[in-house]
């Protein structure tokens, strides 16, 4: 973001459009002229790399899906038991506030539309196993960390939606006392909440918590 008393920033498209997307985060309804003066920039900078304010929405929408799709491979969602998966990928998604933010807004910017875009121009690479969190659910039903009744798709959007409302959660207390310390407590009800439900009534991992995923 622009810092105070300096002149017009230079940035290049990428950062441009990381930035614009905080703005948007903060302030969905931000005009063109909003954007470059909240990242420090002349407004024909804007204007030069995405020609108007729409070009511009949907460049921030589809670097937003790549950012969520990156956060959940960086969770590792092959590596150990599924449960323990499903909770590292709510940690890393955690850390990726802005996309959140314009995912669960009421008009949301990044849609199933920009994902659906975004996996297009890596048609040529070999084919994945589908919903990365879905697969995950399923390993962990198959080695008994996940109650293996709960169907896949409902725990899956389950994760989703409970992720969604643990970073909702820590935006509305962030102001508020002790605010510095409601994303931790939001992503620890978060992952809480996704372990009691999703858990094997007889889970052999036994009362781990949310370590796993915090580590």
């Amino acid at each position: 973001m622009n810092s105070s008393g300096g002149g017009m920033r230079r940035l290049g498209r990428d950062a441009l459009v990381s930035e614009s997307m905080t703005v948007l985060a903060e302030k969905p309804g931000a005009s063109m002229i909003d954007i470059a003066s909240a990242i420090g920039v002349g407004r024909t900078t804007l204007y030069r790399h995405f020609g108007d304010r729409e070009a511009l929405i949907a460049e921030v929408a589809r670097q937003g899906a790549r950012k969520f799709t990156a956060a959940l491979m960086d969770a590792r969602p092959h590596l150990g038991p599924g449960l323990d998966a499903v909770e590292r990928a709510c940690a890393q998604l955690f850390t990726v506030p802005d996309v959140l933010t314009l995912m669960f807004a009421d008009k949301p910017i990044i849609t199933d539309d920009t994902f659906a875009e975004v996996e297009r121009e890596h048609a040529g690479s070999p084919p994945e196993e589908g919903d990365p969190v879905e697969a995950m659910i399923r390993r962990g039903q198959a080695d008994g960390s996940i109650a293996g009744d709960v169907p896949v798709v409902w725990a899956a959007m389950y994760v989703f939606l409970t992720i969604g409302s643990g970073h909702l959660f820590d935006v509305t207390t962030r102001s508020g006392p002790g605010g510095a310390e409601s994303r931790g407590a939001a992503l620890e009800l978060t992952i809480r909440a996704i372990r009691k439900t999703l858990s094997a009534p007889e889970d052999h991992l036994g009362g781990g918590g949310c370590s796993s995923a915090m580590t």
